[in-house]
């Protein structure tokens, strides 16, 4: 089963204050932490979509650069983002079977995605998604077979949550797991954030 990940990390972070791809998570930047982790996970393929600050981030996965696309139009909302995302995908031979779909600000371990893409596989589910505490939670996989729908979400259509709207999510209960509810939204959350992963402060240098 192939499995692809798109990584949303092109917003202007304009709530937090600074770069959330560059936020300082233990000995590296968080973008290089996520994509990390991704790669740790059953996910083969990966599109980083940037906008803001763009080389910024490619810098800071260093190899894993590799990985970006860039959004022309990422100030225009992040439906277009994820468009650019899946139309990337698209052109991938074999056809992803499952995509991840994670926010920059929302980061999560490698054995949470690897639950999830094994429930969307053994109820060949078109969505599925984690709850927590009777709240939807993330990251989102999709099925590959909605990868036409989602590089045509538009910002003005209400983007993923229409695609929502028309597969409602298999929920998967995970009260027990608070990294699935987490968002580095503002700067008051980075500490919890870390707690939760277990990340130690930055290292200055």
């Amino acid at each position: 089963m192939t499995v692809a990940a798109i990584l949303l990390a092109a917003g202007a972070s304009r709530r937090m204050g600074s770069p959330k791809p560059l936020l300082p998570w233990g000995d590296r930047p968080l973008i290089a932490w996520e994509v990390d982790e991704l790669m740790r996970s059953s996910v083969e393929e990966i599109v980083v979509v940037t906008g803001s600050r763009s080389e910024a981030v490619r810098r800071a996965l260093g190899d894993g650069a590799r990985y970006c696309l860039f959004n022309r139009r990422w100030a225009h909302g992040r439906a277009g983002s994820l468009a650019a995302g899946a139309r990337a995908l698209l052109s991938v031979e074999p056809t992803p079977e499952a995509v991840v779909i994670q926010n920059v600000d929302q980061p999560t371990r490698a054995d949470i995605i690897d639950r999830l893409v094994r429930e969307r596989a053994e109820r060949d589910a078109d969505v599925v998604q984690p709850s927590h505490r009777g709240h939807g939670a993330h990251p989102i996989v999709v099925s590959g077979r909605l990868l036409g729908e989602l590089a045509a979400v538009e910002e003005r259509t209400f983007g993923l949550r229409a695609l929502l709207d028309r597969h409602p999510p298999h929920r998967v209960p995970m009260d027990d797991e608070p990294v699935v509810a987490l968002d580095l939204d503002t700067p008051d959350t980075l500490e919890q954030g870390r707690r939760v992963l277990g990340i130690g402060e930055a290292t200055s240098g």
